[in-house]
């Protein structure tokens, strides 16, 4: 199996710049990256968890991670931003699939401007699951934003985006 460390850079660099455009946009959150690198971790668990997997001629999983902290936060911003009444709480893992299939969906987009076949998978809630990352099939990133609310001037957590890269 080979690397494309340009192939994974593009990602990485993709992915920077969706995920805060995306939040400031929609939910005027001001998202910092505070760390971004390879990673060996073999396994992930969180307490929020959604992975959005993508097939085609790049094949990888993007995982949106927070503790219950961030959830608790986060929930309300953004089932305001789809209309959604966040107090009914079998909708609570629902909204934030969804608002993890969606940032996938823009990166996605982005990838396939760059003129490479790739189709999204539907979006699996890993809530409390210990997932395993094979480091024989996969490269893996991890990318960690402090988020903020500058209006309301509060800490709002930590997110935690997790890019597995099928080598190839």
């Amino acid at each position: 199996m080979s690397i494309d460390p340009l192939l994974d850079e593009k990602f990485i660099l993709t992915i920077s710049q969706i995920f805060p455009e995306y939040l400031d946009k929609t939910l005027n959150i001001t998202a910092i990256r505070e760390a971004f690198g390879p990673s060996k971790n073999e396994g992930l668990c969180y307490e929020n968890c959604t992975m959005v997997e993508f097939k085609g001629e790049i094949e990888g999983k993007l995982f949106l991670a927070m503790d219950g902290y961030t959830k608790l936060k986060l929930l309300p911003m953004v089932a305001k931003s789809f209309h959604i009444d966040p107090t009914v709480r079998a909708d609570a893992p629902s909204i934030l699939m969804e608002f993890a299939n969606q940032i996938c969906g823009l990166l996605i987009t982005e990838i396939k401007l760059g003129r490479f076949k790739t189709d999204l998978l539907p979006p699996e809630m890993l809530n409390h699951k210990l997932v395993q990352v094979d480091l024989e099939t996969y490269r893996q990133y991890i990318l960690i934003y402090f988020l903020k609310d500058s209006k309301a001037k509060q800490y709002l957590g930590r997110v935690y985006l997790i890019l597995l890269m099928r080598k190839f």
